[in-house]
């Protein structure tokens, strides 16, 4: 028995308890609490369908996005990486839990350094649209107008200093000599080898797009969250309520911004519209109660019940 068959068992078991974890994680702070049972309460239901389908379509946008980020590097079937996605949602719950889904894609017998393009820009993706979406909200609130101009200044610094050609081979070859010193040389060189093909301009613009699409789709879900309990706010306002605090929780080392996020967003609204903080404290509620639990259930029903660990490799063309 090889190293890599004898290894098999610990990734599938290792898999199988952050799945777990991620989903008691998100059902401690997200399912209990005196505001959610006042959420529960008093919130308008059949708004719910709707909303739970939005978060099924924000997760689904995602979900083929990292297809279309892998299909230049690998010729794993569309339907297994887009089904390793949504299995690995729970465990991004956990810090680093973004790296699941490489190791799911490992059991399909797709290499960590030909996911690891994929699994990286689709968190770029996500956190690109999240810093854009804070300066330009940050631009409409007047209070946070100096701090974004000079945000935006320092963004647009950074980026210029990473596309000179020399900035670029310096930092090559730092994480170059870093791999070698940890033994991943030879990974490290192959992931490089697929940036190219991960980068390429109309992939990146397309999958962009995607990532908008799917984050307009939380903000709809905030939206009808406030209408479902009684209170509405113009979509400006709800743009700004979602993507500041959002990004504020994102600063912080914890799962999904657990506890920063929601504080923000109750603070946030309380102190720039007529909704009381009881109201803004339900609404919140149930707007991260869809985004977060339910995803990370939904994640977790693709992984027990349609996701076939090592038969996936069966599966997928031979490299």
């Amino acid at each position: 028995m090889t190293d890599s068959q004898k290894k098999r068992p610990y990734l599938q078991y290792g898999l199988t308890v952050a799945v777990l974890v991620g989903l008691v994680v998100a059902a401690a702070r997200y399912l209990n609490g005196a505001e959610v049972l006042n959420a529960l309460r008093s919130f308008n239901y059949a708004l719910m369908p709707l909303m739970l389908l939005l978060s099924t379509g924000d997760l689904l946008l995602k979900a083929w996005r990292f297809v279309l980020l892998l299909r230049p590097v690998s010729a794993v079937r569309p339907g297994i990486a887009f089904r390793a996605y949504l299995a690995g949602q729970a465990v991004t719950l956990l810090p680093g839990g973004v790296a699941g889904r490489a190791g799911l894609m490992k059991q399909a017998g797709v290499p960590v350094a030909k996911s690891g393009g994929p699994v990286l820009f689709s968190s770029v993706l996500d956190q690109s649209v999240f810093i854009g979406g804070s300066l330009l909200a940050a631009l409409w609130f007047e209070a946070a107008r100096g701090a974004a101009i000079v945000l935006l200044g320092v963004v647009a610094g950074v980026a210029l200093v990473v596309l000179m050609p020399a900035t670029r081979r310096q930092i090559v070859t730092a994480t170059a000599w870093i791999a070698g010193k940890l033994n991943v040389a030879e990974q490290w060189q192959d992931f490089l080898e697929t940036l190219p093909a991960v980068t390429a301009p109309r992939l990146m613009i397309s999958t962009l797009v995607l990532t908008v699409i799917a984050f307009a789709l939380n903000i709809v879900i905030f939206d009808f969250s406030l209408r479902g309990l009684g209170e509405t706010l113009p979509y400006p306002m709800l743009f700004l309520a979602f993507f500041l605090p959002t990004m504020f929780g994102r600063i912080f080392p914890l799962p999904g911004g657990i506890g920063v996020t929601e504080a923000s967003m109750v603070g946030f609204l309380a102190s720039t519209s007529s909704i009381d903080v009881d109201t803004a404290a339900a609404a919140v509620a149930i707007f991260r109660i869809v985004a977060v639990p339910y995803s990370a259930g939904l994640g977790a029903l693709v992984y027990f019940f349609a996701w076939r660990g090592e038969r996936e490799a069966a599966a997928s063309p031979a490299p």
